[in-house]
């Protein structure tokens, strides 16, 4: 690798935890949408069973620098009697219609803390 040589913007490493309500998020989607209309890249990550998620973007690890709204969704597991049925979410919809949260990078601190 060469510096300068690569069109990719360089990316700065992302992970943190997503908590409701204080308790971690066992699943659900990241997904940010930066505030600055040059940055074209939406990273985004996926809520592992332990509440932690590390941020990619088109497929490499960490974000572009800049701020960033953040839209969170969690679904129930759909119903394999029902499967017709539109999944739950498991979390407040604002999280996901608007980007109330919003995160800088590079920040000390990714965490999430959501509320019911």
């Amino acid at each position: 690798f060469v510096a300068g040589c690569s069109s990719e913007p360089p990316l700065t490493p992302v992970s943190g935890k997503v908590t409701l309500d204080g308790a971690p998020m066992s699943k659900g989607d990241i997904s940010f949408r930066s505030t600055d209309p040059s940055i074209k890249d939406e990273p985004y990550a996926k809520i592992e069973a332990d509440g932690t998620f590390k941020v990619m973007t088109k497929g490499r690890p960490g974000s572009p620098k800049g701020k960033f709204g953040v839209l969170v969704t969690a679904y129930e597991d759909r119903d394999p009697k029902n499967a017709s049925a539109a999944p739950k979410s498991i979390i407040p919809r604002r999280y996901a219609e608007k980007a109330i949260l919003s995160l800088d990078v590079p920040s000390a601190n990714y965490d999430l803390s959501l509320t019911s």
